[in-house]
């Protein structure tokens, strides 16, 4: 019992030291203000002014926008978070000034204890980072590199389709085996099964459900208090250690096992062209490990962030495609007029102007990442009259700006023809400007997200009736709530799904003739070692 209490009293002491560190070393560049916000407690600061489990983050921090203004801060042991509810200001910090607010915030949860920083999503702002961009831009882009994929993501839309038309009770998991076959195909030259579950599409859902998680800021006590990653294990509160080991040993086997499949498939001359088969060719020799470690992380960001991100999107798509019919009917009139009697390809983008501007309303109707991923400050800066600390994490609520009333009337209602120009109204801001993210950490698979987004949109319309669910003669309403998380989703909710007539029906049919089913590498898989 002693030694507990010993431990406990070093721990308290090392809270207060550390604050006491953080309040009177600190160099002070001048004496500017922070951002106003709430009043914390002595040395915890404003521990208990953080979203409380379940609550999703967005909604929280805009709170803040009505009792401190358009940019806010609380402060926890020395942390300073700076949230950002104005749309310009969030493009002033980090787009216009994106040289010193690039970083990301070094959280010892999910960078250090998971390894969430050797992915491009949490990797700091250097060499590594740029090595990681330019990989990836080699496949993701632009609209011209994306092009090179149309055939691959037209395939898996039309298996989509299939998919719902045999079970369209199990439309997540078509959305979820549609957006990780894709990624998987482009990045790592894997087929996925057809039907049914596939290993490295659930893998990647489950690891990304855990990142989300793990990244949320101010939710894990080792974040704000780095030295409980060295407390006993047997302590109280130090549960989060086994929770990281879990993760960590997860988000290994996503990065580790589809790279040795590429290798153990370009060893047996069995490889098909991908990123990582045509990356691994580049690499001088095999002591170049570090080009290596960079290669098998670039493919691990493309496929966990590729995948995740437009399970997202679709999901919310169908919901709010639900509650809107007449969005639908207007749709599938152009789709009517515009293709006639066969699938929509990519090459039809341009003339489909009204579900262009239905992907544009299913970014902006709720954002994937509400928060966006959170920035660092590698210097301090001055907005507004406030001080930005050096190190503080940037918080810019997405949400709340691609809901903003007064850029967006009518907010919670999916209007895609908001973002069409007529002789009375014109166009409203592209959501883009915002939900992909800011200035040198733009997410830079954006051209194939929102490609698949409007493939599978435009596909799914022009075949399917969708409606809420009919049950014993009750209609039954699907309920509209997000979950918490840097990637956020819908609850899961119910509709109906049905070919609009038997020639659409047929129509699914036939297109598995253009794109006929490959085999699964499900089983190679097994084999390989990693």
């Amino acid at each position: 019992m002693a030694i507990v209490w010993t431990t406990i009293v070093l721990l308290l002491f090392s809270i207060v030291a550390a604050y006491l560190l953080n309040q009177f070393i600190r160099p002070k560049n001048h004496d500017l203000p922070l951002p106003p916000g709430p009043k914390g407690l002595p040395i915890l600061g404003n521990v208990n002014d953080l979203p409380k489990p379940g609550m999703l983050e967005c909604h929280h921090w805009l709170k803040h926008k009505d009792l401190y203004g358009p940019i806010s801060s609380v402060t926890v042991l020395g942390q300073t978070f700076v949230i950002i509810n104005d749309a310009q200001i969030a493009l002033e910090l980090l787009r216009d000034r994106s040289a010193i607010h690039s970083a990301r915030p070094h959280m010892v949860f999910s960078s250090d204890m998971i390894g969430w920083k050797n992915t491009l999503a949490f990797s700091g702002y250097t060499d590594t980072f740029k090595l990681h961009r330019k990989n990836i831009a080699k496949v993701a882009g632009s609209n011209v590199a994306v092009s090179v994929f149309n055939r691959v993501q037209e395939e898996e839309a039309v298996h989509f389709l299939l998919n719902v038309l045999s079970s369209p009770e199990d439309l997540f998991s078509h959305i979820k085996k549609e957006a990780g076959a894709v990624i998987l195909k482009i990045t790592y030259g894997y087929t996925a099964n057809p039907h049914g579950k596939d290993p490295l599409v659930d893998m990647a859902v489950k690891t990304m459900h855990e990142f989300a998680d793990a990244t949320v800021p101010g939710k894990w006590a080792v974040d704000i208090m780095p030295f409980l990653r060295y407390a006993p294990d047997w302590l109280p509160g130090t549960s989060f250690k086994a929770t990281a080991l879990q993760m960590a040993a997860q988000l290994r086997q996503t990065t580790e096992q589809p790279y040795q499949f590429v290798k153990q498939q370009m060893r047996q001359n069995k490889a098909k062209i991908s990123f990582l088969s045509q990356a691994i060719e580049t690499i001088n020799s095999d002591a170049d490990v570090d080009m290596e470690r960079i290669h098998k992380w670039s493919a691990s960001s493309m496929y966990l962030g590729g995948a995740d991100t437009t399970v997202s999107s679709l999901m919310t798509f169908f919901l709010a495609i639900t509650l809107f019919p007449d969005v639908q009917k207007k749709a599938q009139e152009e789709l009517d007029r515009v293709i006639g009697d066969r699938l929509p390809v990519s090459a039809d983008r341009p003339n489909l102007p009204y579900i262009e501007a239905v992907v544009s309303e299913t970014h902006r109707w709720h954002p994937v990442a509400p928060m966006a991923l959170p920035h660092s400050s590698t210097k301090e800066d001055v907005i507004h009259g406030y001080r930005i600390p050096k190190g503080s994490l940037l918080l810019p609520n997405n949400w709340w700006f691609t809901h903003d009333p007064a850029v967006y009337p009518s907010p919670m209602d999916f209007i895609p023809d908001r973002f069409l120009d007529t002789p009375t109204h014109e166009a409203e801001p592209d959501p883009r400007n915002w939900i992909f993210g800011y200035g040198r950490r733009v997410c830079p698979g954006r051209y194939v997200a929102d490609n698949a987004l409007f493939l599978t949109i435009a596909q799914s319309l022009a075949v399917f009736k969708i409606e809420k669910l009919v049950e014993d003669g009750k209609v039954v309403e699907p309920e509209v709530r997000f979950e918490p998380g840097i990637v956020s989703h819908p609850v899961p909710y119910r509709v109906s799904i049905k070919p609009r007539s038997e020639k659409h029906a047929r129509l699914i049919r036939e297109a598995e003739k253009e794109y006929p089913w490959q085999e699964s590498d499900a089983k190679a898989l097994e084999t390989v070692k990693w």
